[in-house]
């Protein structure tokens, strides 16, 4: 899943304010699973100490809940991999219902 420019902000204000949001949900996960050393996949618990191989992802879908859009408590880590299985599994449905995350998890 790609993003074009643009898909996400419409200025670079925004921009700026995702990259910000994005870089607080590493650091978060980073400092609670990481023990300031690792960031971590918090499905299959791989480690990685740079974020190339791995997503921040919105709890909260970032179109149906514009107030928690850049708040880091709605993010979490992921590899792309778990990712990816996670919205092939749920598609559309994991933006209406973020609990879906949690089931994600626990199975």
């Amino acid at each position: 899943m790609k993003f074009k420019s643009g898909d996400r902000w419409k200025s670079s204000k925004g921009e700026l304010k995702y990259k910000t949001w994005r870089k607080n949900v590493f650091q978060l996960n980073k400092i609670k699973i990481g023990l300031n050393k690792w960031y971590v996949c918090v499905k299959c618990k791989l480690k990685r100490k740079t974020t190339r191989i791995l997503h921040a992802h919105h709890i909260k879908s970032w179109e149906k809940f514009p107030r928690d859009r850049y708040k880091r408590e709605n993010g979490v880590v992921m590899c792309k991999r778990c990712h990816y299985k996670f919205h092939k599994k749920y598609g559309f449905e994991a933006l209406d219902k973020p609990e879906l995350l949690n089931e994600y998890l626990g199975g």
